[in-house]
């Protein structure tokens, strides 16, 4: 088990399933051990004795899913609720450049984009969306549903809360205080609005898809 130190660290990265598992002190050698390989397990720890004992028992067990509501049982088998909004985001992994959107799903048309935005990821980008997404109806007083490809973004925006393992730093504060505004607003506000699945085996591409991922 590879194990690489570092004088002081804030985060410990354990790979039970990846090119090289072990634990890993920074993200960016994280990164080397999972980018690219197909089902890789990861996860952060605070301190490198927790991360020790969860790589010995390895890889978290799957929370149970969450059953599916009717309208997300109708959507399955008639495809998705029109008119609606899907939103989604593209994040570089090598640069953690991220930006998100909104588009109506039926025309296409874009709604709002925001970003660029550094050191962050795709699924805060998600969950930043959804969270946009629904103050812009709220706004204007709309119960269109919402939808995203990002069961992690949803799972976030259900518990009010991105628990995200990123680091923070200089180069993403201004991530960390939309996550900061978006949880807020989340524990605050309530809203008529389904936030759905969007089920791409069934209906193809999210049609807020940025069309990079070749």
């Amino acid at each position: 088990m590879p194990i690489t130190r570092a004088p002081k660290k804030s985060k410990w990265y354990v790979v039970w399933v990846g090119y090289a598992p072990g634990l890993y002190p920074s993200w960016d050698k994280c990164r080397e051990q999972v980018e690219g390989y197909q089902g890789a397990k990861f996860k952060a720890y605070d301190t490198l004795a927790e991360a020790k004992v969860a790589f010995e028992s390895g890889p978290p067990i799957p929370a149970p899913k969450t059953p599916k509501t009717a309208a997300e049982r109708a959507a399955e088998k008639t495809g998705p609720i029109l008119p609606s909004i899907c939103v989604d985001a593209a994040c570089n992994m090598t640069t953690g450049v991220m930006e998100y959107r909104a588009v109506e799903t039926d025309t296409g048309k874009e709604l709002f984009r925001m970003g660029p935005f550094d050191g962050s990821s795709n699924n805060l980008g998600e969950f930043l969306a959804i969270v946009h997404a629904l103050g812009m109806l709220s706004r204007i007083k709309s119960d269109l549903p919402i939808y995203s490809d990002s069961k992690t973004a949803l799972s976030w925006v259900r518990n009010k809360h991105a628990k995200t393992t990123l680091v923070r730093s200089k180069k993403n504060a201004e991530v960390f205080a939309l996550i900061q505004r978006a949880e807020s607003w989340l524990k605050t506000k309530s809203f008529p609005n389904s936030i759905l699945k969007w089920e791409t085996d069934k209906w193809g591409e999210n049609p807020a898809d940025f069309g990079r991922k070749h």
